[in-house]
């Protein structure tokens, strides 16, 4: 294929003939071989479903390296609904039950196993779990390890099997060999995933294998489906809580040791004890160098906090550390976290160190921890802003900051609006600071034009003079201002505030000028 690259197409019509060719004969060698050349033919994205017969004529063959490359065919090319799949029903039972007493014979079964596993259909299913069904009792590990993973397609394609066969991988959880315990549990897990349920009567046999079992991959397994059977029967809950508590101070695993913990997050735990051992070990995960535990750490930590927000707080340090690591989604997922840890006390602290940090970022995270900034200070009606001038001079800052998205440039002008409604006492504040930004040209001018925050908080600013005229000192003077031709530069929607602001400025100034007149000299 390489050497004919220029003049492809004319190549393999070429070797396509051939191989139908030598498909023809009668050795079973060069039909093999053939079958091999179709095989790689079809990864490269050509059709040999023509071949279906041929394929299954190879997996009769009598030798097994024939058979072999027969059942790569089949696993790699046959779909469900291939019509010749039938027709390889006998040739599986043939490989299910081997005449030869040679203990080697048992991988030529394991081979047929997994083709099966691979081309299985209803029809098919329903020919063969008797067969399947048998070999659970096979004297090899081996062979009973490959039937209980099998049977897991056998449900799939035929899900009444399952009810069928239950009973038979319900004995393979306490097998004597560990691969098919480990393989029983892999098939439950799996089943488990979709309906746990259904599953909830296996719950001594799990917790047996986890207070009896040394094998982390299999501990790991039977953690996540005890955690998902929690939320089914609270009672697990207590009685997991001493298991996985010895599970977590004495494994080395970190895969077990974050799964044990989830767990137990997920287990809504009482225990102080049992807490501050899961915030110690998450602690141990977000300051270590690997990217991957650190994420896991920060993960579980938000789990936590829905639950124990007093305790994770106490840690806001080492999450706060995470803002200056290389990883943008540790950085986010930590914000996330800090977003949830902010009380009246810590508020201010908090914004101060993301606005530090906001000076160093750049494109989307830097809109992202903007947007999460206003969102703090802004959650639940403002409840943690104790300090309202604060406030103002921080939505300053964010709106003079260069490369602000709109949605985050809509958000400045809706917050300085809500907080000149809501909050009379830090109105002649506000209105001073924003009719200074109004006075300011080349905000007005050139700023406006590259910053897509101070032309929404111009809007604001405009509205806020408009609206509270009588807070505002010289309004004669701004109200030239915000007359000046060079408005003609902003959004349509802005330069229309401004003249409502106008004409409400100009009433106000008459009406003091109708007052003044009026009194008495």
């Amino acid at each position: 294929i390489r050497a004919h690259k220029h003049n492809l197409a004319p190549y393999i019509s070429g070797v396509i003939s051939e191989i139908k060719n030598e498909l023809a004969g009668s050795d079973d060698d060069i039909k093999s071989c053939a079958i091999e050349k179709l095989t790689y033919l079809q990864l490269e994205g050509y059709e040999m479903s023509w071949a279906n017969f041929n394929i299954v004529e190879c997996m009769s063959m009598p030798w097994f390296g024939h058979r072999h490359v027969g059942y790569l065919a089949a696993s790699q090319s046959f779909t469900k609904e291939t019509d010749v799949i039938l027709l390889t029903t006998h040739l599986f039972r043939k490989a299910f039950s081997p005449s030869s007493s040679d203990p080697h014979v048992m991988y030529e079964t394991g081979a047929a196993i997994s083709c099966l596993a691979n081309i299985a259909n209803k029809d098919l299913s329903m020919a063969l779990l008797k067969d399947v069904y048998g070999m659970l009792n096979s004297s090899r590990p081996y062979t009973r390890k490959k039937a209980v993973l099998v049977l897991y397609k056998l449900f799939q394609a035929w899900p009444k099997a399952l009810r069928l066969s239950f009973p038979r991988l319900r004995e393979k959880l306490q097998d004597k060999d560990p691969s098919v315990r480990s393989a029983a549990v892999y098939v439950v897990c799996e089943l488990a995933r979709n309906n746990p349920k259904n599953y909830l009567s296996l719950a001594p046999e799990f917790f047996k294998i986890l207070t009896s079992s040394s094998n982390n991959w299999i501990l790991i397994k039977i953690v996540k489906l005890l955690g998902s059977l929690v939320p089914l029967e609270p009672r697990l809950a207590k009685k997991l809580r001493d298991p996985l508590y010895d599970i977590i101070t004495t494994t080395p695993a970190k895969s077990l040791l974050y799964e044990c913990i989830n767990t137990l997050i997920s287990g809504k735990l009482t225990s102080k004890s049992v807490i501050s051992l899961c915030m110690e070990k998450l602690r141990t995960f977000i300051e270590d160098p690997d990217q991957n535990l650190k994420y896991l750490g920060l993960l579980g930590l938000h789990k936590l906090m829905k639950q124990h927000l007093r305790v994770v707080a106490e840690h806001k340090d080492v999450v706060l550390d995470c803002l200056e690591d290389e990883d943008s989604t540790i950085r986010r997922r930590a914000i996330d976290i800090i977003t949830r840890m902010v009380s009246r006390k810590n508020m201010s602290g908090i914004v101060r160190r993301l606005l530090q940090h906001l000076k160093g970022a750049e494109g989307d995270y830097r809109n992202y921890v903007m947007g999460r900034i206003i969102q703090i200070c802004s959650q639940e009606s403002f409840a943690f802003i104790s300090d309202f001038a604060w406030y103002i001079e921080t939505l300053l800052q964010l709106t003079v900051m260069v490369g602000t998205n709109h949605e985050n440039a809509v958000a400045l002008k809706g917050q300085f609006i809500d907080v000149l409604v809501r909050v009379r006492g830090v109105r002649k504040f506000a209105v001073k600071h924003l009719s200074a930004l109004l006075r300011d040209k080349e905000a007005a001018n050139s700023g406006a034009l590259v910053n897509t925050a101070l032309s929404e908080v111009l809007f604001a600013a405009a509205w806020a003079v408009g609206e509270y005229p009588d807070l505002v000192k010289e309004p004669v003077d701004l109200l030239k201002t915000i007359l000046d031709p060079s408005i003609s530069r902003l959004n349509s929607n802005t330069q229309i505030v401004y003249l409502h602001a106008a004409i409400k400025i100009c009433a106000y100034v008459l009406g003091r000028l109708i007052e003044e007149s009026d009194e008495p000299m």
